[in-house]
């Protein structure tokens, strides 16, 4: 085991075992309800939980990796800048959409379910994990790798959600068929469903883009190195 135990190794170790303890708790609750509701349990097919679960199991190896490794250093070295990147890109899709499109009054498409809204488990895989993540990738990085082709690379999964979502709901007969009233074929038609798939898609993808400019924008610059008797100027 590592010999560092700085102040700064013991905040993010804290700090990142704790998002995993939310996530982890928020997941374990949706999953309880969904278990012991009447009818299949359906917590699966939400992009929260799946969002959820993968930020979960990344920053679990995280701070396992810095428990385990040389430094802080080593341990974000294990993934690609451009996978931190994507889990939080996700996981802020996540709780963008919850917020702003499913629990708010004003939107389109504002969920009637008022008690569900804001129960424990939903603040903590809607609110809490999404600031903790954007907290993470702001203070601790890694800088400077992230590139505008990765905002496109990240549209990946959920594309390919969106597929399973709406090839699910094709053959399902019974419970829930579309597990977000903007996917739901069935209300609005293939031709409704597109164009909002469509916003939405442009909307992460600016998402993205976002993250990928903060990024270039405060990575700290190397300061150029100076030979031995070469004077700086």
């Amino acid at each position: 085991m590592a010999s560092d135990h700085g102040p700064n190794r013991a905040w993010l170790i804290a700090f990142r075992s704790a998002l995993c303890a939310a996530g982890a708790a928020g997941l374990a609750g949706t999953t309880a309800k969904s278990l012991a509701s009447p009818g299949p349990a359906e917590f699966w097919i939400y992009f929260t939980v799946q969002s959820n679960l993968l930020l979960t199991v990344f920053f679990a190896a995280l701070v396992i990796r810095t428990l385990w490794g040389s430094d802080v250093e080593d341990a974000e070295g294990a993934f690609p800048a451009s996978v931190k990147g994507a889990m939080t890109l996700y996981i802020m899709i996540t709780g963008t959409v919850f917020n702003l499109l499913l629990a708010n009054p004003a939107s389109p498409f504002y969920q009637q379910q008022k008690e569900s809204h804001y129960t424990w488990d939903s603040v903590l895989l809607h609110v809490v994990t999404p600031l903790m993540a954007l907290l993470d990738w702001w203070f601790f990085g890694p800088r400077g790798a992230l590139r505008p082709r990765h905002a496109a690379l990240w549209l990946a999964y959920p594309l390919a959600y969106l597929a399973f979502a709406l090839g699910r709901g094709a053959v399902v007969t019974s419970g829930t068929r579309y597990p977000y009233p903007f996917l739901d074929v069935a209300g609005f038609g293939y031709g409704r469903v597109c164009v909002n798939c469509f916003f939405l898609a442009s909307a992460f993808y600016l998402l993205g883009l976002g993250l990928v400019a903060l990024d270039r924008r405060y990575t700290p610059r190397a300061t150029p190195a100076v030979t031995v008797g070469q004077r700086p100027g």
